[in-house]
């Protein structure tokens, strides 16, 4: 695991892949709180909207989730 910060790996993967869902900040960077995150990046000035998608979860039921997206970066070294 790297020694930088949640925000910083959670504003790195979204700069890569444009998107980013709970389940895989929980699994590749041990974040918990995603929704706090965006909080947090959208507070400082990055865009970031949400889609909510419908799908199924490993018991086959029906459940919501967002998808975060990055429409707006902008040029800021992310410190915590």
């Amino acid at each position: 695991m790297s020694k930088k910060s949640q925000i910083q790996d959670i504003i790195a993967h979204l700069r890569k892949y444009k998107s980013i869902t709970s389940m895989e900040a929980i699994r590749k960077y041990g974040a918990t709180r995603l929704s706090g995150i965006i909080f947090i990046l959208r507070d400082r000035g990055f865009g970031i909207e949400t889609e909510m998608v419908q799908g199924k979860n490993r018991y086959g039921h029906i459940t919501n989730y967002a998808v975060y997206h990055l429409t707006k970066d902008i040029d800021l070294e992310v410190e915590e």
